[in-house]
């Protein structure tokens, strides 16, 4: 999913109290909602009125300004009915309306930011030095900067980050070389369920892209690492790290002196990453029967034992 910012931010200053925009998943576009065959699983809600909170912006501006005439005024203009028409005419009278638009606009984009990495939105920076219209498909580009943010995880933006629970449940099953049918919808639910039972979901994004994820399941105080996945592309980049040590973190919340973890014996990627930071202690070993028509033909060796796999 990709967004370019500035069209976000535009529609963020076109939102009133009686006008909504919304994302539209299929098209990747800003709409307001005109259609009512439109589905509601199709939207992504952009920032409403109440929460661009122009007042709380207006206060900013002010409480951030030097001491002057100027601010005493403004001060003044914003205290009961009437405000935003008394704070315009005050900053013409001032001639600093200039000043305040660029920080208006300054704080609608950080607003836009947040909502894109919330629901995991990769947003694109328009270029000022293409403005030719002949180049207009290829103006957007993303940031070559990576920002990356910790975001977590709840009922109203698991959908976003399915995409990324379907690739890593598909790679598990290529560790056991079965063929797998996993959807959206699937993960879609099963993200819904680690929400709901109270479990820390999180993800790091990258411009508003999410990169990777984390989920730590809680047992009797006891904080198990369920999940971790990193897109390929950004693997080597630390982000592996950054989602181990939240895990780490959260597993000293609970007391835990270690984050416990499973592991396929064959997903070597994982047991040097876990080796590398002191995890080398075999804690239980988790053994099954043949299912039928299985054949396991890799042997592992545990002490005098040895495990199909």
């Amino acid at each position: 999913m990709q967004i370019k910012l500035s069209e976000v931010t535009e529609a963020i200053g076109k939102t009133t109290v009686d006008k909504q925009y919304y994302y539209y998943l299929p098209e990747e576009r800003i709409i307001s909602l005109e259609d009512d065959s439109i589905s509601e699983k199709q939207l992504i809600p952009l920032p409403s009125h109440k929460q661009i909170d122009d007042y709380g912006t207006m206060r900013s501006f002010i409480e951030d300004m030097d001491e002057c005439e100027e601010k005493e005024w403004l001060a003044e203009s914003i205290k009961g009915a009437g405000a935003f028409r008394r704070f315009r005419s005050t900053l013409e009278r001032f001639g600093i309306t200039d000043k305040w638009l660029d920080y208006q606009e300054a704080a609608h984009e950080n607003i836009a930011i947040d909502w894109c990495e919330y629901y995991g939105i990769e947003y694109l920076e328009d270029d000022p030095f293409m403005k030719d219209e002949n180049l207009k498909e290829i103006a957007p580009k993303a940031t070559e900067k990576h920002n990356y943010r910790f975001i977590t995880i709840d009922k109203d933006n698991v959908y976003s980050l399915a995409y990324l629970t379907v690739e890593f449940r598909k790679t598990l099953a290529k560790l056991k070389r079965e063929d797998i049918s996993y959807d959206v919808d699937d993960a879609v639910e099963e993200l819904k369920y680690y929400v709901g039972k109270g479990y820390p979901v999180f993800a790091v994004s990258d411009n508003g892209r999410y990169v990777g994820y984390g989920v730590c399941r809680i047992d009797d105080d006891v904080v198990w690492l369920e999940q971790i996945f990193v897109k390929k592309e950004y693997r080597r980049k630390g982000i592996g790290k950054m989602l181990f040590e939240r895990a780490e973190s959260i597993a000293k919340e609970y007391g835990n002196d270690t984050l416990y973890q499973f592991v396929h014996p064959n997903n070597d990627v994982m047991l040097n990453f876990l080796k590398a930071g002191g995890y080398d202690v075999l804690n239980l070993i988790e053994i099954r029967k043949d299912r039928p028509g299985e054949e396991n033909k890799t042997v592992y060796k545990i002490g005098d034992h040895e495990y199909r796999y």
